[in-house]
């Protein structure tokens, strides 16, 4: 089975960051290409695509460990980030080359 890709914006407390989101149905993980590294969160989608997942984002000065927790569908990835240092909103589209920041 293919991966599913789709271009994510997460709200930061600064600035809207853009990057991918790669998600693997057959083994329920998700990479976030963000910041400008691989952010790798595993659990579970259930058959509705909606998922949980834990896993840690890594910035510039820090690394956040975090659940991920949202939906997936045709028209699009909604999820939100929960870390100790705040949610951090996620939306994304289908599309977008695999393996690269748009």
């Amino acid at each position: 089975m293919a991966d599913i890709v789709y271009e994510i914006q997460m709200q930061s407390p600064m600035v809207v960051k853009r990057g991918l989101a790669q998600v693997c149905l057959w083994d329920g993980s998700m990479t976030l290409k963000l910041l400008g590294g691989e952010n790798q969160f595993s659990g579970s989608i259930v058959p509705e695509y909606a998922f949980q997942m834990t896993g840690t984002l890594k910035t510039a000065v820090s690394e956040l460990p975090g659940r991920l927790q949202g939906t997936l569908s045709e028209e699009g990835l909604r999820a939100v980030l929960h870390t100790e240092t705040g949610d951090f909103p996620i939306i994304g589209v289908l599309g977008g080359p695999t393996g690269e920041e748009p």
